[in-house]
């Protein structure tokens, strides 16, 4: 896969972009994905991490995260390609079962949590760092829409969610 070229690339418009994430994280409520699934969702997560909305894009993220991630996804050490994901060093717990039981993660990024449990270490972090996109896009409409600076609060162009 040839890297691209993360400066030039436009941020999905954000309907589009949460349409997709919302997916993702609905995808990954399988407990039976197998390891070329949840490869798949790697890199899907990664090109939406890159086409996020400029406010809340992963800055890490660059071209030799992605070819770091290949070799990754390719040597099948999923669990290190999820935390490439992460970008700048957030807060991560992992804790897991006996031997065959679950694995439960706690994110804590920018002003999100996202907490999963899952079968693997790797999907529970993916369905975290999914739940973390989703919060952080809902923080960013709600700043648009009531910013904490001015006198009084108005609505953004796209109106205010109930």
């Amino acid at each position: 896969m040839d890297s691209c070229d993360v400066e030039g690339l436009e941020p999905l418009l954000p309907e589009i972009w949460i349409r997709r994430v919302e997916m993702l994280a609905a995808s990954l409520e399988d407990d039976e994905l197998d390891k070329d699934a949840l490869a798949r969702f790697l890199r899907l997560t990664y090109h939406l991490c890159l086409l996020a909305p400029e406010a809340i894009r992963i800055k890490a993220l660059d071209r030799d995260n992605e070819a770091c991630l290949e070799a990754l996804l390719d040597a099948s050490q999923l669990d290190c390609a999820a935390t490439l994901l992460l970008g700048a060093s957030p807060e991560l717990e992992i804790h897991r079962g006996r031997k065959g039981a679950k694995v439960s993660v706690r994110l804590f990024s920018g002003g999100a949590i996202g907490k999963a449990v899952a079968t693997t270490a790797a999907q529970a972090l993916l369905a975290a760092i999914m739940e973390c996109l989703l919060i952080e896009h809902e923080l960013n409409q709600a700043i648009q829409t009531y910013p904490l600076t001015g006198g009084s609060p108005h609505r953004s162009q796209s109106g205010s969610r109930r």
